[in-house]
């Protein structure tokens, strides 16, 4: 059995005035997750992956475009995208905390 570790999200999410923080915290050959930090009307623009992704909103209200479809989150929205998805974009309505996994 491996070593098992407990991390809080709360200690290394972060936001910014410029635009949106992803800060990546675990990175391994199966899983890639990180946390992203959405100050209100912040965007996080479309952008094409070779994975698919599952979004799961932790705190606020926005919304996750996958090509021309808008689907409105809010806390406890989960979403999986995958990556035939063209694009994929998020749109913060108000301070958002989301975290994001993809399966490699």
């Amino acid at each position: 059995m491996g070593v098992l570790s407990l991390h809080r999200l709360d200690d290394v999410v972060r936001f910014g005035s410029a635009g949106p923080v992803k800060t990546v915290f675990y990175d391994a050959e199966r899983l890639k997750a990180q946390v992203m930090g959405l100050e209100p009307d912040q965007r996080i623009p479309p952008c094409s992956m070779d994975h698919d992704v599952v979004f799961v909103v932790i705190e606020g209200e926005g919304e996750i475009i996958a090509d021309a479809d808008r689907y409105s989150v809010r806390p406890f929205s989960w979403i999986r995208v995958p990556k035939e998805t063209g694009t994929r974009a998020i749109e913060a309505a108000t301070k958002m905390i989301i975290l994001a996994m993809q399966m490699r």
